[in-house]
């Protein structure tokens, strides 16, 4: 179930040059680690998800083949599509993988640093239980410009905010 899950998040989140991607973030200790911690409802949902991405091409690009079967272009393509699913429960379990994904690859040093945003410290290994958890003073925040970058690479791919009908 670990190699579905990795093959789908780095599907999701590929290296864009100058952007490391997920699968450059020691993504097997961090699925590993994910698996273990997690509740087992979530870690379903997540195997969900990376099956049915594994399955969907079918329905996303109308070809019979399994995702790991399609070329860079068609995976990013039945990616995006995958993930703006009409059907709602797609778009969740899509959600689930792209959050989990999300999640491994901000928490990674080199891109923070690259973002400009400091490094996590290290994990202490417990939840935090009080009712009021303070939060960092942090310092004002310049949008970084690979983010922008990598945003209007994002528009030119036909990618923005009106790209499924939205206003």
């Amino acid at each position: 179930m670990n190699r579905l899950v990795r093959f789908a998040m780095v599907a999701l989140f590929p290296r864009e040059e100058p952007l490391p991607g997920v699968e450059d973030l020691d993504l097997d200790a961090k699925i590993a680690a994910f698996r273990r911690e997690s509740a087992p409802l979530l870690w379903l949902g997540v195997v969900g998800g990376a099956i049915l991405f594994q399955v969907a091409p079918l329905v996303t690009l109308r070809k019979p083949l399994l995702a790991s079967w399609l070329s860079a272009e068609d995976l990013d393509r039945h990616a995006f599509r995958l993930a703006g699913h009409p059907f709602y429960l797609v778009r969740q379990l899509m959600f689930l993988l792209k959050m989990m994904g999300g999640i491994f690859w901000a928490q990674s040093d080199i891109v923070r640093a690259s973002i400009h945003l400091p490094a996590y410290g290290a994990d202490p290994g417990t939840r935090r239980v009080e009712r009021h958890v303070a939060l960092p003073e942090l310092p004002p925040y310049e949008p970084a410009p690979l983010l922008l970058a990598l945003g209007r690479h994002e528009r030119e791919r036909g990618r923005g905010s009106t790209s499924r009908g939205h206003a």
